[in-house]
């Protein structure tokens, strides 16, 4: 191999084994990976992996609410997470936990079973995010985190996000917009709420409090068709995610009205519940693949190089055009 790159064979290994600071150029890096390619090369993770002392596994936390059949987060971010960590040469223990997590966190560390974590909605001081820097293991966060931890976290900005949406409805000459959210913790919802609440008023748009809505997903339905009732109805709906906007749609079509013509329905997340419904939803779309890619690159950054000491990255959402609004 290394003669057929015309490399020495310890410029094919940092090659293979990806070490970092090898100052390798990337035109004889490419020229190694072309010549692993020609020759079909497969390396040998196990025994990479006993040369490094690694396990070559990332172990991700996922909550028991986010496995719950009206979550498509599986299905938006978990599969991207799998594919770019597979890409990488590593695999991905998806793990639980009914209890304390960071017992199981604890567990995982004294067993040397991964060597580093993924943590996804997180809060701002996140107990899993401060346990692990406590510990000095390696970590990337899908969500933000307190200022004194380490912040090698993925986000998107919520409240631009659903700012942008109010634009565009504003922009379809809509001045009557409700609010829907859940009534569940998460920083990301209290910034979309707010973020709809700090647009309307840039917009001058008079948003009666009843139009902000705030009901776990049982009740929404209900709250969204009494507000369809009244004299004075919205026109468009801002929902805070795309399972809610699924009961927005609902209401609007007991109440007799027609979606997208009547009344304007709208999500935020993007993911496959998007082409669900009839007509499609318009929604905000959180970039989840490029969200999966920053996150493991971050983790492994971590892993290979210890603490970076980088700031957090913000990814940009955009608006997906539906039917629906």
């Amino acid at each position: 191999m290394a003669r057929l790159a015309g490399v020495s064979p310890t410029t094919v290994s940092f090659v293979i084994n990806e070490r970092p600071g090898s100052g390798i150029p990337e035109e004889t890096r490419l020229r190694v990976l072309e010549a692993v390619q020609d020759l079909g090369y497969q390396p040998n993770r196990q025994a990479r992996s006993l040369r490094l002392q690694r396990t070559r596994q990332l172990g991700f936390h996922i909550s028991g609410e986010l496995l719950e059949r009206n979550q498509v987060f599986a299905v938006s971010f978990v599969s991207p997470l799998l594919r770019e960590a597979e890409r990488r040469g590593y695999q991905i223990l998806v793990f639980t936990s009914s209890g304390d997590v960071t017992d199981r966190l604890s567990e995982l560390v004294a067993a040397h079973g991964v060597d580093g974590f993924l943590i996804s909605d997180s809060s701002i001081d996140d107990p899993r995010a401060r346990y692990l820097s406590g510990v000095g293991m390696p970590f990337a966060s899908f969500g933000r985190t307190e200022a004194d931890l380490p912040q090698s976290w993925v986000d998107v900005d919520n409240a631009a996000g659903i700012a942008s949406m109010v634009d565009y409805l504003v922009g379809k000459g809509h001045e009557d917009i409700a609010y829907v959210g859940p009534r569940q913790p998460g920083y990301w919802f209290t910034e979309r709420v707010e973020g709809f609440r700090a647009r309307a008023r840039h917009h001058g748009l008079s948003v009666p409090g009843s139009w902000v809505v705030q009901e776990p997903q049982a009740k929404v339905e209900a709250a969204v068709g009494r507000l369809l009732t009244r004299r004075r109805r919205p026109t468009a709906v801002v929902t805070a995610a795309d399972w809610l906007a699924v009961e927005a749609i609902r209401a609007v079509r007991s109440a007799g009205l027609r979606i997208g013509h009547d009344v304007a329905v709208t999500g935020f997340d993007g993911g496959p519940l998007q082409w669900l419904t009839d007509p499609p939803l318009t929604t905000v779309r959180v970039p989840f693949e490029q969200i999966a890619v920053a996150l493991v690159e971050r983790c492994l950054r971590e892993i290979e190089e210890g603490p970076t000491g980088e700031p957090g990255i913000y990814l940009p959402t955009e608006i997906l055009m539906g039917g629906s609004a």
